[in-house]
């Protein structure tokens, strides 16, 4: 049922290009796009069977697939999940070695902060594969995470644009960095923090490989982690295995779990010369409680767990911080 509005879409426009006089063709996705046994793109048969199918259509100048519908390694009709027809554009733009992958939008590009709960923003112009991938995770919604990668491994830039206002420059993602301390901020709801408690993490090895296992089993990817000498705190964005997760790391210890809670993200340069940036971040988030830090796993991001009440506020006093009064003297 989900392939079919994906189907019904592309037939009708390509029923409107025929109408209008322009040369198009339909190249159906369920003929190359294939997922392997691990449920990722198989980009091996991906690129020899799509390249055999544009061969037969070299001849039109407009070319139409689906997003988001694929096979999967049994040949069934699958999905690529959330953001699957950004995936699909990324996937085929990378095995075809495209001047230029474009996604377009309702917006100019992806903003330093979220519009929809701060003012003023702005669109960034240029961001780097790392720091659009972090940006992404974290919460900005104008691009799905999985949407870098293929991209990035074969250097093919993307492009972010906005159909209501094509003349807008909107976002290039490549190499190259934005060139600013601090790029743009993100938030991430929904999260849940596990914290486990026991004394057999005392100089116990295999403790967390074990604890890490659990999740692997379960497929739930870990977005922060902190440790102590008897308490590990870990957080996921889906509750869908939760039970079973905290069942599991009950043998460990003493499990106790936190929701409504959300990750706030600062991307920008946070490499070792730049110390300053992160107590700037902290400093404009003094005011509320924090329940995780993580920094230095990236050079790339400062991010901060609080709960999502918290989040609006965060937002702003970091956009009032960071953006409008960035040589505002910083009191330490």
């Amino acid at each position: 049922m989900l392939a079919q509005g994906e189907l019904i879409s592309t037939a009708l426009l390509h029923y409107f290009l025929i109408e209008a006089g322009i040369d198009s063709a339909i190249v159906p996705a369920l003929d190359f796009m294939r997922l392997n046994n691990e449920e990722e793109p198989d980009y091996v048969f991906i690129e020899k069977h799509l390249k055999n199918i544009l061969k037969q259509h070299s001849d039109q100048k407009i070319l139409i697939t689906q997003g988001y519908i694929c096979r999967n390694a049994f040949g069934e009709i699958d999905n690529l999940k959330r953001g699957g027809s950004d995936f699909t554009a990324t996937i085929i733009g990378a095995v075809l070695q495209s001047d230029e992958i474009q996604i377009w939008t309702d917006i100019d590009g992806m903003h330093n902060n979220d519009p929809r709960i701060v003012q003023p923003t702005f669109p960034i112009t240029q961001l780097s594969y790392n720091e659009a991938a972090e940006l992404a995770y974290f919460g900005a919604r104008i691009l799905h995470p999985t949407c870098v990668l293929p991209a990035q491994n074969k250097q093919v830039p993307i492009r972010l644009l906005n159909t209501m206002h094509p003349e807008a420059k909107g976002t290039i993602i490549s190499e190259k960095g934005s060139g600013q301390n601090v790029t743009a901020i993100a938030a991430k709801d929904g999260i849940t923090v596990l914290n486990i408690r026991s004394g057999r993490m005392l100089l116990a090895y295999g403790f967390l490989r074990s604890v890490f296992e659990v999740f692997e089993r379960y497929r739930t990817p870990i977005d922060m982690i902190t440790t102590s000498e008897v308490a590990v705190s870990i957080t996921i964005d889906s509750d869908i295995f939760l039970d079973q997760i905290v069942m599991e790391l009950k043998a460990f210890g003493n499990v106790q779990t936190e929701q409504n809670q959300t990750i706030v993200c600062v991307v920008g340069d946070f490499s070792r010369n730049k110390q300053d940036q992160a107590f700037r971040i902290l400093d404009a988030l003094k005011e509320i409680p924090l329940r995780m830090i993580s920094y230095g796993g990236s050079e790339y991001n400062v991010s901060v767990l609080m709960e999502s009440r918290f989040k609006k506020t965060a937002l702003k006093s970091l956009n009032e911080a960071l953006f409008i009064n960035p040589s505002k003297e910083l009191l330490l």
